[in-house]
C-alpha cells in the first residue's frame, strides 16, 4: 500500500513577498500623500498671497497733464488685473502735475518740503513729458534705473496754412526761420527749452548734440536766440504758455505768435483749418515721456518693484494702443492718425542737453540781449584795487564785462574808456577802445585784452569822465538802438574838482531828446557818493545799481542787465 503524508507536515507561505508588497503600498501611499500636501501648501501659498498678507499698498504716479488721461486710464486697467507684488494688493493712483514743477521739486531732495496740493503725493513713478527734464537730476541718486518711453511725439511748429506753406518751399531750419516770423517762446515752458536747444544746436552746428556749454554761450547762439526771444516779448501780449500760445494761433488772433514749437500730439488735437504743422530741417527734439521710477525716502522695494510693473504693463502692445489712438508714437506700432495733420519725418533726433547748458539758454530767452550802442566806462583809481574775495575789484569787474561781451550779439557797437588821476593830479580819460561793431574782426579780443591788462592806481575823477563820455555818446548816437553809457565805479567820492552842479549842468547841455543815451551806473562797496550818480542816471532814464562785492554773482548778472 502506499503511504501518505501525515497532517503535521503541512507547507508554509514564505513572508518575503508580503513584506514587498507591503513596501511598495507603504511607498505609493507616502507619495500621494505628499503630493497632495504639497498641493495643498501650495494652494495655501497662492491663497495667502491672493488675500494680500501684508495689506493694501497705493502706487502714486505723476504724469505731466499732456499725457495723465491716457496713464489714469491704464492705471484703472491694471488696477481692475488685482496685481500683487511682495504679497501686497496694489491700487495705482494718477495725479497730473506739470514736468518742470515735479522735476524742480525732485530736484530739491527728500529733505525739502513737498507741496502735496499742486504736486500731488510724492510719486514711486513719473511720467514727464520728456528726458530733456531729466537733466537736473543728474547725480541726484533720484532714479532708480535707466528710464525708457513710454510713447513719444516729435516737437514741430504749429503755424496758420501760408506760414507752413513758405517754410516748406523755403526747407527752413530752426537757424534760418524767416526772421519776421514771430516764433512763441514763453519762459519756463518745456516746448520751449526744447525749441531753444533746437536752434543752438543748428547755429553752432552741433548736429544731433547735445549741446554744449560752450555752444550756448557763444555770441552765434546768444545772438540768434535773442533776436527770437525780444521778437516774441515786443508782442502787445505775449502768450504765457505753450497752451495759451496755440489758442491764440488757433484763434487767428492779431499781433500774436505766428508759430508755435509744440509737440505733434498736442497741435493735432488742437487743430484746425487756421493751423497745420512744420518740422523744421535739422535734429528734431522729440518728447519721449519716459516711466521714470523714483527713489529716495520713504519709497520702498515695494513699490520700486510695482513702478516697474505697471510701467511693463503700459508697454504691452494692447495696452500701449491707448497711447497711438491719442496721437502719440510708440515704437513698434504703426504711426497715429493725426487727421488733417500730417506725421513729421525724423531724420535724426535731438539729444538733450546738460542742466548747465539748458540753464543757460533758458537765461537767454528769459533775458534776451539786444543790440545797442554803449560806452564802458571803468574807473581804475585805487580804490577799484582793493582785494574783493581773491582778487581786485578792478579785476572781477573786468571778468564779468569780458563774461558779457562773449554774449553780446555781433550787431553790437562796444567802446571802453577808464579814468583815474594822471602822476600830476590832473583828472585822466582815455580812450582804450572806440566805439565800434562787435562784428569788426579782433574787436572783442582787443576789448578783452585792454580789460584784463587794466590797473589801478591814483585818485578817481569821475565826473568829468562821466560828463565827456556822455556828451560823446550823444554826437556818436546811433538810431534804432538803445545807446548807453555804463559807468563802473566804486563807491569813493569824486576827487576831482568837477562839482555837482557842474557835472548836472553838463549832463543837461549835453543831451538831446532826439537822441538819447540812458546813464547806467554800478556802484562798488559800501559808501554816500551816490545821490550825484542816481540823479544824472534818473535824468537820462538810465539805472543805479549798488553791488556790496565784486566777488558776488551778483554783479555779473547785473552786467548782463546793463548791457542787454
Amino acid at each position: 500500500m502506499g503511504e501518505h503524508r501525515g497532517g503535521s507536515g503541512a507547507r508554509g507561505i514564505s513572508k518575503g513577498p508580503i513584506l514587498v508588497v507591503v513596501l511598495i503600498v507603504l511607498i505609493v501611499a507616502g507619495f500621494f500623500g505628499w503630493k497632495a500636501l504639497s498641493n495643498r501648501i501650495d494652494d495655501q501659498g497662492q491663497q495667502a498671497a491672493g488675500t494680500c498678507v501684508e495689506g493694501n499698498k497705493t502706487l502714486d504716479v505723476t504724469a505731466d497733464p499732456s499725457i495723465a488721461p491716457q496713464i489714469e486710464e491704464l492705471a484703472k486697467r491694471y488696477t481692475q488685473t488685482s496685481p500683487v507684488v511682495r504679497d501686497h494688493c496694489i491700487t495705482v493712483v494718477v495725479h497730473g502735475a506739470p514736468s518742470a514743477s515735479v522735476s524742480t521739486a525732485l530736484e530739491a531732495g527728500p529733505a525739502a518740503s513737498w507741496d502735496d496740493a499742486a504736486l500731488g503725493p510724492r510719486p514711486s513713478l513719473w511720467i514727464p513729458t520728456s528726458s530733456f527734464e531729466l537733466a537736473p537730476l543728474a547725480g541726484k541718486a533720484v532714479i532708480n534705473g535707466d528710464p525708457r518711453s513710454l510713447a513719444s511725439s516729435p516737437i514741430v511748429l504749429a503755424a496758420g496754412p501760408e506760414t507752413a506753406a513758405t517754410l516748406v518751399g523755403a526747407a527752413s531750419s530752426w537757424k534760418s526761420l524767416p526772421s519776421d516770423l514771430t516764433v512763441a517762446l514763453p519762459v519756463g515752458s518745456t516746448e520751449t527749452s526744447m525749441a531753444a536747444q533746437a536752434i543752438a544746436a543748428d547755429v553752432a552746428d552741433a548736429g544731433a548734440g547735445p549741446v554744449t556749454t560752450d555752444q550756448a554761450k557763444s555770441a552765434q547762439v546768444n545772438a540768434a536766440l535773442s533776436a527770437r526771444a525780444l521778437q516774441f516779448q515786443s508782442l502787445p501780449t505775449p502768450p504765457t504758455s505753450t497752451a495759451e500760445a496755440l489758442g491764440a494761433l488757433s484763434a487767428g488772433t492779431p499781433d500774436s505768435v505766428k508759430a508755435v514749437p509744440a509737440t505733434e500730439q498736442s497741435i493735432a488735437q488742437s487743430a484746425n483749418a487756421a493751423m497745420t504743422t512744420y518740422s523744421p530741417a535739422g535734429a528734431t527734439p522729440v518728447a519721449d515721456y519716459p516711466a521714470v521710477i523714483v527713489s529716495g525716502s520713504g519709497i520702498d522695494e515695494t513699490a520700486s518693484r510695482a513702478a516697474a510693473q505697471f510701467a511693463d504693463f503700459m508697454r504691452e502692445p494692447n495696452q500701449s494702443q491707448l497711447f497711438v489712438g491719442a496721437g502719440f508714437r510708440v515704437e513698434g506700432q504703426d504711426l497715429p492718425d493725426l487727421g488733417a495733420v500730417s506725421p513729421a519725418k525724423i531724420s535724426s533726433t535731438l539729444k538733450p542737453a546738460s542742466a548747465e547748458t539748458a540753464a543757460a539758454l533758458g537765461d537767454i530767452v528769459a533775458n534776451p540781449v539786444s543790440p545797442r550802442s554803449a560806452t564802458i566806462l571803468m574807473d581804475t583809481s585805487a580804490s577799484m584795487g582793493t582785494d574783493d574775495g581773491g582778487a581786485t575789484r578792478l579785476a572781477n569787474v573786468a571778468a564779468a564785462v569780458n563774461t558779457q561781451l562773449g554774449r553780446s550779439p555781433d550787431a553790437s557797437d562796444i567802446g571802453l574808456r577808464e579814468f583815474s588821476t594822471g602822476t600830476d593830479g590832473k583828472p585822466s580819460e582815455r580812450i582804450l577802445v572806440p566805439g565800434g561793431s562787435l562784428s569788426e574782426p579782433n574787436r572783442r579780443a582787443t576789448i578783452t585784452d585792454f580789460l584784463n591788462g587794466l590797473r589801478a592806481g591814483g585818485k578817481t575823477s569821475k565826473y568829468p569822465a562821466l560828463a565827456s563820455s556822455y556828451k560823446a555818446a550823444v554826437d556818436g548816437f546811433d538810431a534804432g538802438r538803445v545807446n548807453s553809457v555804463l559807468l563802473i565805479t566804486s563807491s569813493t567820492p569824486d576827487e576831482s574838482t568837477t562839482t555837482r552842479a557842474e557835472l548836472l549842468s553838463a549832463i543837461a547841455a549835453a543831451g538831446n531828446p532826439s537822441r538819447p543815451v540812458q546813464v547806467d551806473v554800478i556802484v562798488v562797496g559800501a559808501g554816500d557818493d551816490v545821490s550825484t550818480l542816481q540823479d544824472v542816471s534818473d535824468r537820462t532814464g538810465g539805472t543805479l545799481v549798488r553791488v556790496d562785492s565784486t566777488s558776488d554773482p551778483a554783479l555779473a548778472a547785473t552786467v548782463t542787465k546793463m548791457l542787454s
